[in-house]
């Protein structure tokens, strides 16, 4: 319970970060459509750096109802999630999730909401009736990207996985991809954060 609570508290810490960078930067309302491609699963054994991987060359997607495949997704418990995909269609295959904080939107109308998942937050922004993916955050080792990084991964193994296409500021290693952005915070030659979002406006 006490994990939860303190992953909640992340979550709103999140929440309010964005929110900052939504006012300085006069987002207002936008929106904009943007997805993910299958490049990223959950590993079995991050311990040993073991990945199960699908296959890159396969033209479908690992969910059929995903928006357009130009983007970084993430996958947990066999389900793939694109950024700016509808949240209900993700719940209705990962099912009830631990908990979930509300606070009124500061960049929507409407409310954000972070749904708490073993090892994954998954952050939503409200348009209309309906709510939709844009961060993902890895909360422990017992998660990987498809590359098969996880927390306290190398930076050797994040460079080898993701290669040199990346930009870097205050200890943030960030790659692009389409509306899209896979970012590693490293620390001592260490992977100690991970998060997917959505880039927007």
């Amino acid at each position: 319970m006490k994990k939860l609570i303190l992953a909640l508290i992340i979550g709103l810490v999140f929440m309010l970060a964005a929110c900052n960078a939504s006012d300085n930067d006069n987002q207002g309302n936008d929106t904009q459509a943007a997805a993910g491609n299958a490049h990223d699963t959950q590993g079995q054994e991050p311990a040993t750096n073991e990945t199960t991987q699908p296959n890159e060359d396969d033209p479908s997607p690992a969910y059929s109802n995903s928006p357009d495949l130009e983007g970084f997704a993430f996958a947990i418990q066999g389900v793939t999630i694109y950024m700016d995909q509808d949240i209900d269609i993700v719940l209705e295959q990962l099912g009830e999730p631990l908990g979930v904080f509300e606070a009124p939107s500061c960049a929507f109308d409407g409310i954000d909401r972070i749904f708490s998942f073993p090892g994954v937050q998954i952050h939503t922004y409200p348009e209309g009736e309906l709510d939709f993916v844009h961060t993902i955050s890895i909360r422990d080792d017992s998660v990987t990207t498809m590359g098969g990084i996880y927390l306290g991964s190398s930076w050797e193994d994040v460079l080898a996985a993701y290669g040199n296409d990346y930009e870097q500021e205050f200890g943030m290693v960030t790659f692009t991809r389409g509306q899209t952005t896979l970012s590693f915070f490293i620390e001592d030659d260490m992977v100690t954060g991970i998060t997917y979002e959505l880039i927007m406006g």
